[in-house]
């Protein structure tokens, strides 16, 4: 399990990633209204560094409710493969959420 600092209060993030690197899913839910209403990229600290994730929103799940009227371009395209290090480090820009509605990601390594 990993815990996700992030600078705006409002934004709870964590997840869990498995021993091998190969797969984690993590949530990112806004608690309560927040100064900004696009909070800024979130990191996903404790992949592997050296690999490519594919991430997408978790299947099944009810799309969160959004301030945005589109939602982040990766999103909309169904998903994102971008290395480990940059997602620690740079992050992921999530979508506005309404107070109180989570998003769920789930990351799969692309290079075995």
């Amino acid at each position: 399990m990993v815990r996700v600092d992030h600078p705006d209060p409002a934004v709870w993030a964590h997840g869990v990633v498995a021993h091998d690197g190969s797969h984690a899913v993590y949530a990112v839910a806004r608690l309560a209204t927040s100064v900004a209403q696009v909070p800024g990229p979130v990191r996903l600290p404790g992949l592997a560094s050296r690999r490519r994730y594919a991430v997408r929103p978790v299947a099944g799940v009810p799309e969160p409710a959004t301030l945005q009227l589109a939602p982040p371009g990766w999103l909309a395209d169904g998903g994102v493969t971008l290395g480990g290090a940059v997602l620690a480090t740079v992050g992921l820009q999530v979508p506005a959420l309404h107070p109180e509605q989570p998003i769920l990601l789930e990351l799969t390594a692309t290079d075995g």
